[in-house]
């Protein structure tokens, strides 16, 4: 069946796997269909979802005003009398107050997201209005606890694919919180999620953080045997941002050992990595880190 003669509630499923796989551009057109056969077949729920998820992809693409025109569109048509677009519009709408930087506003609405998706047993949106609010979260106390509710509430309904991202999203807490060994038990729980759920980077990515845990442990060795066959891998795909992770990573390995030249080789390699990715620009305060390092080892 080719997408002209499915349902929307049927492209809005494909759209979705799309979403999943982070096949982003695809997924864009896809939701577009979805949103113009719902509103052929007066199917609100489903055009408040396409709706929703096209202005997401437009925050994730760096186009946040032109999502916010996708978001009122939303919003417009949203009613809490129908459970999945409302749920929907609530992710989306808490996602753009966080990434304008209105946690405390965007954590009112990923609760009210989590209450109303629990009141309408729609659990695998529950686990990720719970997720959400662990992010948004401004104490390391509610970030734990959100995380653990997410956790628990996966578990419980069999929603399985959450619990790479919730055990990784955990171990990241207990890592700014440089508490590495529980960082670490956390990472080694996302692992065995992700390898079963997950795309291939979210795989790289997950065997990237048990080798860097290891590493910030002070376990050098044994973080070598991970992050090694991650460099490896993410030259095959040419992820550049996971070469030039597990680059510095091996860098401060070497250096830590005594091998400073040898370390300081595989910073610089570390910081092209990273400007070929962008991060210039996009993550400004890693850009400004891995050139403060190179500069003292220099001196």
């Amino acid at each position: 069946m080719t997408t002209t003669d499915k349902s929307s509630g049927g492209l809005l499923k494909d759209a979705d796997a799309l979403f999943q796989n982070r096949n982003y551009e695809e997924a864009v057109v896809i939701y577009d269909k979805a949103y113009q056969k719902a509103r052929e077949e007066f199917n609100r729920p489903v055009e408040v979802e396409a709706l929703s998820q096209l202005a997401r992809l437009n925050l994730i693409s760096g186009n946040p005003e032109v999502g916010r025109e996708w978001l009122e569109k939303a919003r417009e048509r949203a009613s809490e009398s129908e459970p999945l677009g409302w749920s929907r519009f609530l992710g989306v709408e808490g996602r753009f107050e966080w990434k304008a930087g209105n946690l405390p506003i965007a954590r009112k609405t990923f609760e009210q997201m989590f209450g109303f998706c629990v009141e309408n047993s729609l659990w695998g949106r529950a686990v990720d209005a719970a997720h959400m609010v662990a992010i948004v979260s401004e104490s390391v106390e509610d970030q734990i606890k959100w995380s653990y509710k997410g956790i628990e509430m996966a578990e419980a309904h069999e929603s399985n694919q959450w619990l790479g991202p919730l055990w990784n999203n955990l171990g990241g807490i207990y890592y700014d919180n440089k508490q590495f060994d529980s960082c670490l038990n956390c990472y080694l729980k996302a692992r065995q999620y992700h390898w079963q759920y997950s795309e291939e980077s979210s795989k790289l990515f997950a065997d990237y953080h048990i080798g860097m845990a290891y590493r910030m442990s002070g376990k050098f060795d044994e973080a070598a045997k991970w992050l090694r066959p991650v460099l490896a891998w993410a030259e095959r795909l040419g992820n550049h941002s996971a070469i030039a992770q597990a680059s510095e990573d091996l860098g401060e390995i070497e250096i830590a050992k005594g091998n400073k030249s040898a370390g300081i080789e595989l910073l610089k390699r570390a910081r092209e990595e990273f400007r070929i990715e962008g991060y210039e620009k996009s993550m400004p305060h890693i850009w400004a880190n891995i050139n403060k390092r190179i500069e003292q080892l220099a001196g």
